[in-house]
């Protein structure tokens, strides 16, 4: 038993020492000529690098370091810490997968405008403004299953234009796991509308929404017509949108 651990210890103690050791340049040059990532000014080791881009479609991060963490080997893991830039602002992560093949991010934190996630989602008909920060502190998925997060998403001084610009103020997304399935509890303060709601990742449906969204006082008619297309009005006033579907017809 004791030869066992000793041969275990050793063989873990070796691999830590080569991705201490390897330089990350030749490792980058082959990830760089086998897949869509580009990768540009590579310093560093496997173990503790940077980059200073990283560019994926119309994703380009800046001045991105890695810290490989050594004691989710003991777990069944393989991790990374990440820091980068992206449009200006701070990105902070640990990535990583277990040995199961289930891949995981935690403690991601991150802003982003709302404008450049238009871009990135590539939403032509609407424009969106303000600032969106991400807070989640676990997100997990694996082939074959529906993802898994907690976390909150805030969009700060929220605003949708699409023939008329509407105001949403401040929006809240909190993110749980119920019984194994993912949820979101989403609400605002502010704006020309009330919006408050849930949604979710089901087996049977992929996803399901149920929103009710109301007018306040500073909501014009132009703003209210713009809701009647794609909601159903109520007698209280108020606009609900209920949807369930496929994520492959929104991804």
């Amino acid at each position: 038993m004791k030869k066992r651990h000793y041969l275990l210890t050793a063989v873990i103690a070796y691999f830590v020492f080569l991705i201490a050791t390897i330089p990350a340049k030749p490792v980058i040059d082959l990830v760089n000529g086998n897949s869509p990532v580009t990768i540009q000014g590579v310093s560093g080791t496997l173990w503790n690098g940077k980059a200073y881009i990283v560019s994926f479609e119309n994703i380009q991060l800046k001045k991105t370091e890695w810290s490989f963490n050594l004691w989710k080997l003991f777990i069944g893991s393989i991790a990374i810490d990440i820091n980068s830039r992206f449009s200006g602002n701070d990105i902070a992560a640990q990535l990583g997968t277990s040995f199961t093949g289930r891949y995981f991010i935690n403690d991601l934190s991150a802003k982003i405008s709302a404008q450049a996630m238009t871009e990135i989602a590539n939403i032509p008909i609407a424009q969106l403004d303000g600032m969106i920060s991400l807070n989640i502190e676990h997100a997990q998925w694996k082939q074959g299953e529906l993802p898994l997060a907690t976390g909150e998403i805030k969009w700060t001084a929220a605003a949708i234009t699409v023939a008329e610009t509407a105001s949403l103020g401040n929006i809240s997304i909190l993110l749980n796991e119920t019984d194994e399935l993912l949820t979101a509890e989403i609400s605002n303060q502010g704006g020309d509308i009330k919006v408050t709601g849930s949604a979710g990742l089901v087996p049977e449906a992929d996803y399901i929404v149920d929103i009710k969204l109301l007018p306040t006082a500073t909501a014009n008619n132009n703003i209210k017509q713009s809701l009647g297309m794609f909601t159903q009005k109520q007698a209280n006033g108020e606009y609900t949108l209920k949807k369930t579907g496929s994520l492959n017809q929104i991804l």
